[in-house]
């Protein structure tokens, strides 16, 4: 249980991700760019009659794909945190928004809607702007890819500390693993040797009280034994001196009384043979008071304690039938505690194989894991590439093509399906 309440620890515990400590500049520069283009936009506030539409646009993209917005996760419910933001007003139609992980553009109509001038005053104007406005976006190019390259450089440190993290983390619990299985080892081996202490004091005690028991048995026997040799010679010893004073006077006795005295001792024994074994005290009473009277009788109470005497044997037979029936019950549980022994020793190798399967699983995750981050670092340095490239391929059409309305609607749709194009596939990755 201890073993699985490990793994499990281990498969639920998620690291925690460093944020990067870096802040994206606040682009002041562009008040300066964007100054002339206030007289278009107080025209068009003077102007009642205007209709004015906001054309918001957000471009989105990941902190180490070089976005300008990037979403934050609550770690509760998954969901996108909204994050306390900073206006700036560049120019009239021209807003920013900011705060430490976001960063959004509204362009409006004011920067579009404003009353025509003269071509040859605009051409100049943009003949003598361009090269600072070309300035200006390298500048903010550059810092871009500053931007891009700490967001790497983060990310590659976020890995290395998790790498770390983790390895701590597996060395800690292999340890404590073998420490645990080390203590049940041992409290297990210290069971089983009390456990085969206490069984063979046990039958030594029994041994030894069964041997006792059958010492005494056998005295009790030998003693029984003489007693009933003695008692029968005293008896016999006595019969014969009565028999010999009561022969001359049953000699003298008539045929007919002999005869009804054997009729009458045959009776007697028969109802003596069948009486039951509780009404045994009472019969040899009454056959201690026949002997005096017949000889007959003190045949029969010789006769009966020789009975008892083969009842006595019989259940010391019995005992020792006893005894050796629980010697055998012993020696069965015995047998049985060798087997509990032996299938104890099965789980333990189990358990062992279970061990280095859980061990072997754990590996083949890692490196699993570790093979995403790689994949994925890789797909996100592609990505980076991809976007630098068109970045440069479209500040140059930008500004060339830059000689009305309609040329910025067009560019801006180009970036917005860039973009699109850049978050599905990171939805896909």
């Amino acid at each position: 249980m201890l073993e699985g309440k490990k793994i499990k620890g281990l498969l639920t515990w998620q690291p925690r991700l460093p944020q990067t400590s870096y802040h994206v500049p606040q682009p002041s520069h562009l008040l300066h760019l964007l100054g002339p283009l206030e007289l278009g936009t107080t025209e068009a506030n003077q102007d009642p009659s205007a209709t004015k539409k906001d054309l918001h646009r957000e471009t989105q993209a990941n902190s180490s794909s070089s976005s300008f917005k990037k979403t934050k996760l609550c770690p509760t419910t998954n969901k996108t945190c909204c994050l306390p933001k900073e206006v700036i007003n560049v120019c009239p139609g021209y807003r920013l928004f900011r705060n430490r992980e976001q960063i959004s553009v509204t362009l409006g109509d004011e920067m579009f809607d404003r009353k025509k001038r003269l071509k040859s005053e605009i051409m100049d104007k943009i003949r003598i702007r361009r090269t600072d406005i070309i300035t200006d976006l390298e500048e903010q190019i550059s810092e871009l890819t500053t931007i891009i390259e700490q967001m790497n450089t983060d990310h590659q440190s976020a890995k290395t500390t998790l790498s770390n993290e983790m390895e701590i983390r597996c060395a800690e619990m292999k340890q404590d693993f073998e420490n645990k299985s080390r203590e049940l080892k041992e409290a297990h081996a210290a069971e089983l040797s009390e456990m085969e202490n206490n069984y063979k004091a046990a039958l030594k005690e029994e041994k030894l009280a069964s041997q006792e028991k059958l010492e005494e048995m056998g005295k009790e026997y030998k003693y029984l034994k003489n007693m009933f040799f003695m008692y029968q010679d005293s008896l016999y010893d006595e019969m014969e001196d009565k028999l010999s004073k009561k022969k001359a006077e049953w000699e003298k006795d008539e045929k007919s009384e002999r005869e009804k005295i054997l009729l009458q001792q045959k009776n007697t024994m028969t109802k003596k043979f069948e009486l039951e074994s509780e009404e045994e005290k009472k019969k040899l009473s009454e056959s201690y008071s026949t002997l005096f009277e017949n000889v007959t009788q003190e045949k029969e109470e010789l006769l009966k304690q020789h009975e008892k005497d083969t009842l006595q044997l019989k259940e010391l037979k019995k005992t020792n039938e006893i005894i050796e029936e629980e010697l055998h019950a012993q020696a069965i549980i015995l047998e049985s505690l060798n087997t509990t022994l032996y299938q104890t020793q099965m789980e333990l190798q189990k358990e062992k194989a279970a061990v280095a399967n859980l061990e072997k699983t754990l590996q083949t995750k890692l490196a699993e894991t570790e093979e995403k981050f790689k994949f994925t670092i890789q797909l996100l340095r592609e990505e980076n590439i991809h976007l630098r490239q068109k970045i440069n391929t479209k500040n140059g059409g930008i500004y060339e093509e830059r000689s009305g309305r309609s040329t910025c609607i067009t560019i801006y749709e180009d970036d917005t399906e860039t973009l699109e194009e850049g978050s599905n596939k990171r939805q896909e990755l």
